[in-house]
């Protein structure tokens, strides 16, 4: 019997499908006024007041070198208890928001361990490949 992944939230950045495990995401948000932090990392676009709560926004992107053309224009809440021990909220900034699929451990072909790399594998659907990110690599 196969293993199953569960449930996975497909996602675009740079026109390439990208997913992560529902289990990290708190919720999905249309993207608002982000105040930039002059001295952040490259990979932090600023930050944005969510219903009180100030949220660090990242760009995935630029940790996975992927260029974009397109607006970004959600973000994905991560839960943050399930990453860090950071009390603050921290978002990815994406291009759009596409479906929640179901894949099993057979749908996943695993890459080459290399220490914190944020893919976890890469899962073929429909003639096209998805790849899927492990958020604790990238959440902060």
């Amino acid at each position: 019997m196969t293993e199953p992944l569960g449930q996975l939230l497909e996602f675009r950045l740079g026109g390439e499908r990208y997913c992560i495990d529902i289990a990290y995401i708190d919720e999905i948000v249309n993207m608002d006024e982000i105040r930039s932090l002059p001295t952040a990392p490259e990979h932090v676009v600023g930050v944005t007041d969510l219903r009180g709560r100030t949220t660090t926004v990242i760009d995935p992107s630029v940790v996975l070198d992927v260029d974009y053309d397109s607006d970004r224009s959600h973000i994905v809440v991560l839960d943050t208890d399930e990453l860090t021990e950071s009390d603050g909220a921290v978002g990815w900034l994406v291009e759009d928001v596409r479906q929640v699929i179901t894949a099993s451990e057979d749908d996943l072909e695993r890459t080459s361990t290399m220490d914190n790399t944020p893919v976890s594998g890469v899962i073929t659907s429909d003639t096209e490949f998805i790849v899927q990110l492990d958020p604790c690599t990238i959440a902060t």
